[in-house]
C-alpha cells in the first residue's frame, strides 16, 4: 500500500486529537477517587463560624437589639407608586408622613425598586385585614382612592 501526501496530512492533523481524548480530565480524576478535599484559609473558617447564629434557650427572652424580624407571606396596602425621577422619592416620603400621622397603628414602608418608589402600609396576615385597612385609608384620604391596591408581600410577624 502506498501512502500518499493526503494520508500523511490526515495522520499528522488528527493524531494529536486522538492522544488528547485518551488523557483523563480533571473531572474524571475527581470522580474516580470519590473524595473531594477543600482547602481554605483559617480566616475564612473564622468568618463562617462567626456568621452562624447562636441558638437561644427557650426560657430566655430574645434581645430586641439583635432580633431579626421574622417574615412570612401576607398582604400590604400600596398607597403610592411613581417613577418620576425628580419628585417620586420626595412624594413617597410625604405620603409616608401623612399615613403615619393619621394611622400610627400601621407600619409604613417606603421601597425603591428601580424605577418605582412605592409606599406600602401594614403587615396583614389575611386579605380581609388588608381590605379593612384599605377602607379606612380610602375614607381618610379620598384623593388616594385611585392608587390604593392590595398587594401580596413579605410581611413582618407581629
Amino acid at each position: 500500500m502506498k501512502i500518499s501526501s493526503r494520508h500523511i496530512f490526515f495522520i499528522a492533523a488528527f493524531c494529536p486529537f486522538m492522544a488528547l481524548a485518551a488523557t483523563p480530565t480533571i473531572a474524571d480524576e475527581l470522580n474516580s477517587q470519590g473524595v473531594i478535599s477543600v482547602i481554605q484559609p483559617q480566616a475564612l473558617n473564622q468568618r463562617l463560624i462567626a456568621s452562624v447564629p447562636v441558638p437561644q434557650s427557650e426560657d430566655s427572652e430574645p434581645s430586641t437589639e439583635t432580633a431579626v424580624p421574622k417574615v412570612r407571606a401576607g398582604y400590604r396596602v400600596q398607597v403610592f407608586d411613581d417613577n418620576n425621577v425628580r419628585s417620586a422619592q420626595r412624594d413617597a416620603q410625604s405620603c409616608k408622613k401623612q399615613i403615619e400621622s393619621h394611622f400610627p397603628e400601621y407600619p409604613v414602608y417606603v421601597t425603591f425598586s428601580s424605577p418605582y418608589w412605592r409606599v406600602k402600609v401594614g403587615d396583614f396576615k389575611t386579605r380581609g385585614e388588608a381590605e379593612a385597612a384599605m377602607g379606612e385609608i380610602k375614607h381618610a384620604f379620598p384623593a388616594m382612592a385611585k392608587s390604593l391596591r392590595i398587594v401580596r408581600d413579605r410581611i413582618n410577624q407581629r
